[in-house]
């Protein structure tokens, strides 16, 4: 049977992903692997044009006249052009005016990173990446100089990981800066970074980041397979990366952590995990993940245990809250009123004495309303949309209960749920928990406590089959691990915290001394 469902689910995800009745072949994107040979330098300029369509903002330079003339080629949009007039130009022109050899010309350019280029695929991805190439007569190819100048924004605080207590930097859309990031935290010999480009039309730089000697050498292999098998135009951020290499990609909990902070993906290097960073996005892809990780914090570590053991509580109590409060309330009010105690009973039912609907109409509307609210919150700006979300739920909640749609205590449930929703830590978690609360409500209002049963069940067994690179999802829960239990639910004492999770199968497990409680 279980081989079944995966063949099944293979056919469906190959039609999904193809579509039926379409083409199944894609265009091919990729420029003519030639040799750049030793022809005139205006022959090379004309083919590297020709590769790259004449694109309005390639321009070219020509230093010198006749015979000796070099030429440049370079993307104005992509090149530091103070940089490249003081590095490149400027000494070129004075080693042609003294008639300087093609040796002298190459070495009065201080510029380190530079590349001999004899291909056309290889010329027209340095220029596409910033690089100034230089067509020197007599000479076999071209010579790159990186003269890049990106338009990025700096290092700053983490938008949607923010902590009070800890570092406030965060990752940025500079797979560079975001490496450099990590290097200042982990000043290692033993940090593997190996990069590999996705995207036929965007190539992107991926970098896959692992520790020598810690990280599971088999999770690292099967991560970089994974995404070398990425057959796509275009990849733009490290989400939709992670839904290319997801175990299950039907499930909608999420396999992979995507966290913005430098130290959350040290932390997880050092656990054994594999990071991969991506080009053009703040955000890393970080696995194994298990489900019990979505819900800590980088917080969690800097705090003290007590009070970080009672805020996880605190967060999977307020995700329980989220995914069962209306349900259960829907479920009550349709088939089991009977447990409800008398005095609260005559309060409900004066609160819905007009209210036409039943409880599973009357939830599902107020759940869409918030969602509506919440979304249209997101778009606005900042400060209109928070004004919006609170001014928009009163007015409306108000006057839903005037007009007799809703009651009173419906609408304190589903507030309470939705603001429970908000205590998860990762975003992509919680978008999880926002779309499982519908079909629970569904079958709660169908079937009451047994159809909610069946859904949390359901859930349950869907859980405990999903896996993250192989490793199991719900480790250390299943199969049941008692020592990585001191980090799950609570957290105790850092001075216990001295093994790395069993799920990273990481080849050293030790990652801290025996140390004392006590002090002498």
């Amino acid at each position: 049977m279980k081989i079944l469902k995966e063949l099944l689910l293979s056919k469906l995800i190959e039609k999904l992903s193809t579509g039926q009745g379409q083409n199944d072949e894609r265009p091919d994107h990729d420029v003519a692997n030639e040799r750049i040979g030793t022809e005139d330098g205006e022959e090379k300029v004309r083919r590297v044009l020709a590769a790259v369509s004449h694109a309005q903002d390639v321009e070219t330079h020509r230093i010198g006249r006749g015979r000796s003339t070099i030429h440049l080629i370079f993307l104005k949009s992509l090149v530091d052009l103070n940089v490249q007039q003081r590095d490149v130009i400027k000494p070129m022109h004075l080693v042609v005016s003294k008639g300087g050899s093609t040796e002298q010309l190459r070495d009065t350019i201080s510029i380190n990173e530079r590349d001999k280029v004899v291909r056309l695929d290889e010329a027209v991805a340095y220029l596409l990446s910033g690089w100034t190439l230089v067509a020197m007569p007599g000479e076999e190819g071209l010579y790159g100089f990186k003269t890049s100048q990106v338009p990025g924004r700096g290092v700053s605080k983490a938008e949607n990981q923010s902590i009070v207590i800890g570092p406030q930097d965060g990752f940025t859309e500079s797979i560079d800066t975001n490496l450099s990031l990590i290097r200042k935290r982990l000043r290692t010999p033993n940090l593997r970074v190996e990069g590999m480009k996705v995207g036929e039309l965007t190539q992107t730089s991926v970098i896959v980041l692992s520790i020598k000697g810690v990280a599971n050498e088999e999770y690292v292999e099967e991560m970089k397979e994974r995404i070398g098998k990425i057959d796509v135009d275009a990849l733009i951020d490290s989400g939709t990366l992670a839904q290319w290499i997801d175990d299950q990609p039907l499930s909608p909990f999420p396999q992979f952590n995507l966290v913005e902070r430098p130290d959350s993906a040290c932390s997880g290097l050092i656990d054994g995990k594999v990071v991969v960073l991506i080009d053009g996005t703040p955000y890393v892809c970080m696995g194994p993940s298990s489900f019990i990780e979505f819900f800590h914090s980088p917080e969690d570590y800097f705090n003290r245990w007590m009070s970080s053991s009672l805020v996880r509580l605190l967060r999977l109590f307020g995700v329980v809250v989220s995914i069962t409060f209306s349900a259960i309330y829907v479920a009550v009010l349709t088939y089991h009123y009977e447990i409800i105690p008398a005095n609260m009973l005559k309060t409900i039912a004066q609160s819905r004495a007009r209210v036409p609907f039943p409880p599973l109409y009357e939830a599902v509307f107020l759940e869409l309303t918030l969602e509506v609210l919440r979304e249209a919150g997101v778009r606005l700006p900042t400060k209109v949309g928070q004004t919006m979300g609170i001014v928009g739920g009163i007015v409306i909640g108000q006057a839903a209960v005037s007009a007799g749609l809703t009651s009173n205590v419906m609408i304190i449930v589903v507030s309470l749920s939705a603001l429970a929703s908000f205590v998860t830590p990762s975003y992509v978690m919680g978008n999880a928990v926002r779309v499982i609360r519908f079909p629970i409500i569904l079958i709660a209002g169908l079937w009451g406590f047994i159809g909610l049963s069946v859904g949390l069940v359901t859930i349950l067994i869907h859980l405990l089959n999903l896996s993250s690179i192989g490793a199991p999802y719900m480790s250390p829960y299943a199969s049941l691990r008692l020592a990585d239990l001191k980090d799950t639910m609570i957290r105790v004492p850092t001075q216990l915290l001295t093994t790395r999770p069993a799920m990273t199968r990481a080849q050293k497990n030790k990652k801290a001394g025996n140390t004392s409680l006590k002090r002498k």
